[in-house]
């Protein structure tokens, strides 16, 4: 009887453990291209392929997938084989995917862009996703010369949900597999992009800078250079807005334009000053304005160029 009794638990023993095994799925990605970056949009394209290798022949991955912080997912190209007892499932998958740019240090920027995988039926406790890091890769021609792959990494994950969807098998929480494939991208040309941006600003100061060399007498013309400098600095932030959104963080940009701002605020009150000091009908202080503006001159341009070269440096070493 007690043999019997042995023998029975022994066999639920093994049934609860063989019920309670999970699946497992090996998953990787091949990326094609990621493209169409958009700034404004907060998203970029990718085109890559999933496979799966997996064993239990009951599974089925057919558009089974959920591409996490995508506004548009489009499946094609499935099939499935089987392989020395494995099934190899393949699909593509193009996909618009959101990305929080950071554009702080722009253009200097660093971006480091995320493919989730999540699957959409199957939690963790039926199934469990397995990184396929060896054969995993980046398309040598995946991305476009404006930028340098500095990483690519994949690692599986699990995605935890405070709901069970009303899934009357959980309760309080659920639990899904996913792989995370990241690219970190470096910007290339960023010199060449800065120069192109803050041509205008650089301009508008020189413009209005040319006061110094204009005698207080001539106020007109002292005056107007200041603000033709201002007009030109503010349509220059407006071109280079279009490129660079405006954000919740100050970028580079951002300071230049608000440093140049503020500098062509400085020679207007220079200027005042010196046109008070002119035509205050005084000797000492008619040479005064004389040397204020010699001296002027050179003061704020060396004091701007220097805090320029500060910013520039800060956003290349992302202080």
């Amino acid at each position: 009887m007690k043999t019997k009794i042995l023998s029975t638990l022994i066999l639920l023993l093994f049934c609860h453990k063989g019920f309670s095994q999970k699946d497992t799925c090996k998953v990787g990605v091949y990326i094609n291209r990621i493209y169409d970056f958009k700034l404004d949009d907060k998203s970029f394209m990718a085109d890559f392929w999933i496979w799966m290798n997996y064993k239990n022949d009951s599974l089925d991955f057919e558009k089974k997938h959920d591409i996490t912080d995508s506004k548009s997912t489009e499946f094609s190209h499935y099939t499935k084989e089987k392989k020395s007892g494995i099934n190899w499932a393949t699909q593509k998958c193009k996909a618009q995917i959101m990305q929080q740019w950071e554009v702080a240090d722009f253009p200097f920027d660093e971006q480091k862009l995320h493919l989730i995988i999540e699957d959409a039926e199957n939690d963790t406790s039926q199934l469990i996703y397995i990184a396929d890091e060896h054969n995993s890769k980046l398309d040598s021609c995946c991305i476009s010369n404006e930028w340098d792959v500095e990483s690519f990494t994949i690692k599986n994950k699990i995605k935890t949900y405070a709901t069970t969807y009303g899934n009357p098998l959980l309760s309080g929480s659920s639990s899904y597999p996913l792989v995370v494939a990241e690219i970190s991208i470096k910007r290339n040309h960023s010199w060449l992009l800065l120069l192109k941006l803050l041509t205008g600003a650089y301009v508008a100061f020189l413009i209005s800078s040319l006061v110094f060399f204009v005698s207080s007498k001539n106020q007109d013309s002292r005056f107007g250079l200041c603000v033709g400098g201002l007009f030109a600095a503010i349509s220059n932030k407006y071109i280079a807005e279009s490129v660079v959104p405006t954000s919740n963080t100050t970028t580079l940009i951002d300071n230049v334009h608000n440093l140049t701002f503020g500098f062509i605020l400085l020679i207007v009150i220079i200027s005042i000053i010196t046109l008070k000091l002119y035509q205050s009908g005084d000797t000492r202080k008619y040479a005064l304005s004389l040397k204020i503006d010699r001296i002027g001159f050179w003061a704020v341009l060396i004091s701007y160029v220097l805090l320029n070269v500060m910013l520039v440096i800060m956003a290349l070493y992302h202080v």
